[in-house]
């Protein structure tokens, strides 16, 4: 197993690129064996592989150092589809890849720098794969609705069309589809509901909860965001549990934050977990296992269950 440093980005590195950070860190690398530790594929940022020289860190950022290459970014071919029409995809996305690239990422990025592709970019390709066909243009516009962190694996509902897109949209506003997680955390966990609220900053300059009143007045905003997580134990063994995750909402990272503020992160989770020099699993361990939710056209209900991950063993 490999074995990694990790750093976390304070006041006076923020700004900085990675490799003036790594420097900092670790004064007995120069610039040349900096820049070729980057091409190693040997650092990573919140988790994620980085090989852009001119990668920028802002406050909280964790930098891991590790004695062994990364494995290789997720590729187009890793995206399987399991179904699909005119109006929409459901695909299993592998862990490492972002659903859809945010602007502000793609800013980050200086021009012809390496970038992990996401899966709203790679989708046309694997549909032309699937169909043995070239698309047209018209064919290959792909519409996100919701969203798997980037570190997370599992299903999700692609639109193909701007009226599914709505439709999917409206759907997943009222809560209506069915999500259900998987993940292994540390230490047991009883059966619950994890009712909070949601902020971007809640004063470690990440996205959790806050402590709000027992108003029934509060409603959601854009800066404050009800969050609720319905969690299951399956099977727990030394020291840790498979947990079933059903979302009632569908906040970014919910799963991750609430079950870190619980007190049993995900194993794997460099966000949102303690920072470790090395990691019991290779990835995070959440997995995106069951998504259903009524056809944006038809109205037909479609129901898809997922296989949990093999690179993330589970006691027989």
């Amino acid at each position: 197993m490999a074995h990694a440093q990790t750093n976390a980005v304070d006041d006076s590195l923020a700004g900085k690129t990675i490799l003036a950070a790594l420097r900092a860190w670790w004064p007995e690398l120069s610039w040349k064996l900096a820049r070729e530790t980057l091409a190693a594929r040997r650092v990573a940022i919140n988790g994620v592989l980085c090989q852009d020289e001119a990668r920028r860190l802002t406050v909280g950022d964790r930098v891991e150092l590790s004695d062994k290459p990364r494995p290789k970014a997720p590729r187009h071919e890793q995206i399987c589809i399991r179904y699909y029409d005119e109006d929409l995809i459901v695909a299993e996305k592998p862990a490492g890849m972002l659903t859809e690239r945010p602007a502000a990422e793609a800013k980050v990025h200086k021009p012809g720098a390496s970038t992990i592709p996401s899966l709203d970019e790679l989708l046309p390709r694997v549909l032309a794969d699937y169909e043995g066909r070239r698309l047209q243009p018209e064919e290959q516009a792909v519409f996100i609705v919701h969203r798997l962190d980037r570190d997370a694996s599992g299903l999700l509902v692609v639109a193909r069309s701007l009226e599914a897109r709505e439709a999917l949209t409206r759907q997943f506003a009222a809560r209506t589809p069915s999500r259900v997680y998987w993940a292994i955390v540390k230490g047991r966990v009883a059966a619950q509901t994890i009712r909070t609220h949601f902020v971007r900053d809640r004063g470690d300059g990440k996205r959790g909860s806050v402590e709000r009143p027992h108003d029934k007045s509060i409603t959601d905003s854009a800066d404050v965001q009800l969050a609720i997580t319905h969690v299951k134990p399956l099977k727990s063994w030394r020291g840790q549990t498979l947990l079933e995750c059903r979302l009632e909402t569908g906040r970014t990272n919910q799963i991750r934050i609430h079950l870190a503020e619980l007190g049993h992160p995900i194993l794997g989770d460099v966000k949102y977990g303690p920072i470790v020099t090395e990691q019991p699993v290779s990835r995070l361990a959440l997995h995106a296992m069951e998504l259903e939710f009524e056809h944006p056209l038809t109205g037909e209900t479609l129901q898809f269950e997922s296989e949990w991950p093999k690179e993330l063993p589970l006691p027989t």
